[in-house]
């Protein structure tokens, strides 16, 4: 198992209990969450008349949502890249990268001494 970079992690350092006996805790919380928003929106468009487009369109924002939590990386494939993490774990470190953009130099900060 350790040849294809797959590692199994003990039991009592992850908190992927497992709710439902498919959705581990933050799938169960995201799932929630959609769930509320898709209710929220479908009430109010379905005041306005405009029911069937509002599901259609709340059923794939939340297939897109869970998509992202559930999806893992392929770590065989991806394992500098981080393979193995979800999508949305994915997302928020590219985003994050991306903002918090710098290169590291060193001795940088430091006066040069060799100018005497």
């Amino acid at each position: 198992m350790s040849r294809l970079g797959v590692f199994q992690i003990p039991g009592e350092f992850k908190s992927e209990d497992k709710w439902f006996r498919y959705f581990n805790r933050k799938q169960a919380v995201v799932l929630v969450i959609c769930g509320i928003i898709d209710y929220r929106v479908v009430m109010s468009a379905s005041s306005k008349g405009m029911l069937v487009p509002t599901l259609v369109v709340m059923i794939l924002f939340t297939l897109i949502i869970m998509g992202a939590v559930m999806i893992r990386l392929p770590v065989d494939v991806m394992f500098l890249s981080g393979g193995g993490l979800t999508m949305d774990e994915m997302l928020v470190r590219l985003l994050y990268r991306r903002i918090n953009r710098c290169i590291y130099t060193k001795n940088y900060d430091e006066k040069y001494s060799g100018d005497l």
